[in-house]
C-alpha cells in the first residue's frame, strides 16, 4: 500500500487504474475491479486502486453521513483478494480538493502513476467543487495518451450499491440487505476491554442501537450496540468471547435479535 504520491516508485510502469473512495469494498466496488483487472489484462499491465483518506466529504464540509465502513488497511487488504496490485491512498486535504481536473490527471494519473487505462463509476466525479465528470476524463485522456472506461453502477435491492445504501440498512438496522450489497456481512475491528467493550476508531459505522448476533474469533457472540463512536463512552459491548483485555477482534454482524 502506498501512502501518498511520494510512495510510488519512479520506475513505476505503466498501469490501469481505478479512481474512489472504495469504502467497505462492496459488490460494486468488486464490479468496477473487475472491470479494471479486465482492461489491464488487455495489455499485459498491473493494476492501481487510487482511494481517499479521510473521506473527501469530510474534509470538504459537506452534509453527508461518512461513518467508515472499513478502514484503508482493511480496504487495501480486501482490494489485494481481488487481484488489484498496489492501493495508493492519497490523503484528502484542502489542496487536493483545490486541484482543477487537469491538474488531478497530470499529477497524480499521468506524472505518478503511468496509467495506460483509467476505469471509474459512471457518476464519478473529480477536481474542485466536482467540476469533471466522466467525459472530462475522457477527454484529457485522449490528450495524455490513456483510455476511460465509465462502469454503469451495480443495483442492490432497487437502489445503486454504494457505500451510501449500506449505511442507510445499518442505520435502519437491516443486516441482512447491507451484506447483500457488502457481498459479506458488516464487520468492525476494535480493541476488547476487560469489561467486555469494544473501543473502535472514531467514526466506524454501526448499526442502529440494538442487540445483535455476530461473530468474533470464530465464535457465536451476541453485539450490545448502544450508540456512535464518539458519541458515547461504549457504543459496542460484546457478549460471549472470554479473551484478555486489549485485544484486537474483527467482529461480523449477522442478524438483530428481537427483543
Amino acid at each position: 500500500m502506498w501512502r501518498g504520491l511520494s510512495d510510488v516508485p519512479a520506475d513505476w510502469p505503466s498501469c490501469a487504474v481505478t479512481i474512489g473512495v472504495f469504502d467497505g469494498v462492496h459488490r460494486g466496488h468488486a464490479w468496477l475491479i473487475e472491470n479494471t483487472l479486465r482492461a489491464a489484462a488487455e495489455s499485459g499491465l498491473p493494476t492501481v486502486l487510487v482511494t481517499f483518506d479521510p473521506h473527501p466529504a469530510r474534509v470538504l464540509g459537506l452534509p453527508r453521513d461518512t461513518s467508515a465502513l472499513s478502514s484503508v488497511e482493511r480496504r487495501a487488504g480486501l482490494a489485494r483478494e481481488l487481484g488489484v496490485d498496489r492501493v495508493c491512498v492519497l490523503p484528502f486535504t484542502p489542496e487536493l480538493a483545490r486541484m482543477s481536473p487537469a491538474e488531478f490527471v497530470e499529477n497524480v494519473l499521468v506524472n505518478a502513476l503511468h496509467a495506460s487505462s483509467v476505469v471509474v463509476g459512471a457518476n464519478f466525479t473529480f477536481g474542485h467543487r466536482g467540476a469533471g465528470d466522466v467525459d472530462t476524463l475522457r477527454r484529457l485522456g485522449t490528450r495524455h495518451g490513456f483510455t476511460t472506461r465509465g462502469v454503469h453502477l451495480m443495483p442492490a435491492d432497487g437502489a445503486d450499491c454504494s457505500s451510501t445504501h449500506i449505511r442507510g440498512c445499518l442505520q435502519r438496522g437491516d443486516l441482512l440487505a447491507a451484506a447483500r450489497a457488502l457481498g459479506r456481512p458488516h464487520e468492525v475491528e476494535g480493541a476488547l476491554t476487560s469489561g467486555h467493550e469494544v473501543v473502535l476508531p472514531e467514526g466506524t459505522a454501526l448499526p442502529r442501537p440494538g442487540r445483535y448476533a455476530g461473530l468474533a474469533a470464530g465464535r457465536t457472540v451476541e453485539l450490545v450496540v448502544t450508540g456512535s463512536p464518539g458519541t458515547d463512552a461504549a457504543p459496542l459491548r460484546l457478549r460471549g468471547l472470554d479473551v484478555p483485555g486489549g485485544e484486537t477482534v474483527r467482529i461480523q454482524f449477522l442478524e438483530k435479535i428481537d427483543t
